[in-house]
């Protein structure tokens, strides 16, 4: 039977209508659609494509707001569910990273990878990305990980080896919007909870975060792990070192004094390497640390097998981008002492120290930073030495300015994930007791201000 005219322009009306329906209504709906070039492969959630494989996804209504006159869409959320998807969308990425207030050029998309293909190559790799008004605005790289070894969890790719993991924010965006997107993300990953370590406390980006699960009702919980240090940079040398300690002063001038007798007493830091001239310098660097007690106890880059090449590919690419900085202390043409870090937006990473222990006496790591330090605040693009890594004593010494790091658990809406969180704040003392040091009072992390809305 043919269908009349008017028929069709009936049927035609109810499809139209039911096209619209399942959208308006919040009900599932099939498509497909091809993935942007620029981005890679990679699927949408609720809020918009599903990917390149046709598969049913709960859509909802693309929300719209008029502002001025001018119609604004909700941000929506993309998954990205491998290294290969991330390395093909590694200019947005990238360009997310540029923008956000993380200085750490480990969690540039690259870098990323690379750590997944070192420590997780086959635990598999995802990503929470939430674009707004054709921008990257918020992105969280995730890791499979075992809790006790019967509860799935995600992490973010850090270790003690390297940190790669962190939560990049657009400070610029629609933040509060941005991260209920991110967060309504949680509860689509397959994990029952997500343990995030080296979240930094006071950092704007995850004050905002914990606001944005607060607002979804998510069960969570933050303990804090440890405290860092950050020495902060400015143009007078002479202040700089009248906030040290006395004794600290007198003792670094007298270290000084004594090489120097012995040899002339040299800094040399290698900022400009091309790639190719990394490894040899790399290797002569980790030389001096495996000599030092980290040889000894087997903790050193060249005492643990393949940790030296993933170190010297990281190197390789930091150079590259013009991130790396080797540093070498020498006294008398010998080298003493070596740093491995990195720098980026104004603030140098300080990764790994070794020093030489036939001068252990002379402290030539502390020699070392304090060379650093006086060669930074003669270059006024320098804000801050992170020393990355717990306070002690030694660090205390240069009196900075400690940052609390520790780890968020985060319970989406799944029964086994808020039983495991109750019995971890059941079990696992609220706080744990942080090294007792002399530190300046805590002025947070700087960072720009968010845009709320």
């Amino acid at each position: 039977m043919v269908a009349s005219p008017d028929n069709r322009a009936t049927r035609s009306a109810k499809a139209r209508q039911w096209d619209a329906a399942p959208v308006a209504r919040g009900h599932k709906l099939t498509r497909t659609v091809k993935s942007l070039p620029s981005a890679g492969r990679y699927r949408e959630s609720r809020y918009g494509k599903s990917g390149a494989v046709r598969r049913k996804t709960p859509v909802k209504a693309a929300g719209k707001k008029r502002r001025k006159g001018v119609l604004v869409r909700d941000p929506r959320l993309i998954h990205l569910d491998s290294i290969e998807q991330l390395r093909d969308a590694s200019t947005l990425w990238d360009e997310l990273w540029d923008r956000s207030d993380v200085t750490l050029p480990t969690a540039r998309a690259e870098l990323v990878a690379q750590w997944v293909e070192q420590f997780a190559p086959r635990a598999g790799f995802r990503a929470l990305v939430v674009e707004d008004q054709g921008r990257w605005v918020a992105a969280l790289p995730l890791v499979p990980r075992t809790l006790g070894r019967m509860i799935p969890a995600g992490g973010m790719p850090s270790n003690e080896w390297s940190d790669s993991g962190e939560l990049l924010l657009d400070p610029r965006a629609r933040v509060n919007a941005a991260l209920d997107v991110l967060v309504a993300g949680f509860a689509e990953l397959p994990w029952q909870l997500l343990w995030l370590d080296d979240v930094v406390a006071e950092a704007p980006r995850w004050q905002a975060l914990r606001a944005a699960i607060d607002r979804a009702g998510m069960a969570a919980d933050f303990r804090p792990r440890l405290q860092i240090g950050r020495i902060e940079i400015g143009l007078d040398w002479d202040a700089c070192r009248m906030r040290w300690s006395r004794k600290h002063r007198q003792q670094m001038a007298r270290h000084v004094r004594q090489l120097d007798r012995r040899g002339d007493l040299q800094l040399v830091m290698m900022a400009r390497l091309a790639p190719s001239e990394v490894e040899p310098w790399m290797r002569a660097g980790f030389k001096i640390e495996d000599r030092s007690w980290k040889g000894e106890a087997g903790t050193s880059v060249l005492s643990t097998p393949e940790m030296f090449d993933f170190f010297v590919r990281q190197a390789e690419q930091l150079a590259d981008w013009g991130h790396l900085e080797l540093a070498f202390l020498r006294s008398g043409g010998h080298p003493i002492a070596f740093g491995y870090g990195m720098a980026a937006k104004g603030v140098y990473h300080s990764c790994k120290i070794g020093y030489d222990p036939v001068y252990a006496d002379y402290s030539p790591g502390q020699l070392l930073r304090y060379c650093m330090l006086e060669q930074f605040h003669q270059d006024p693009t320098r804000r801050v030495l992170d020393c990355r890594g717990p306070m002690t004593r030694a660090h205390a010494n240069w009196r900075p300015v400690p940052y609390t790091v520790g780890r968020l658990a985060v319970a989406p809406r799944r029964l086994l994930g808020r039983a495991a969180l109750d019995a971890y704040r059941r079990l696992w003392p609220k706080r744990q007791a942080l090294p007792a040091v002399d530190l300046q009072p805590s002025q947070g992390i700087e960072g720009p201000s968010l845009n709320v809305q």
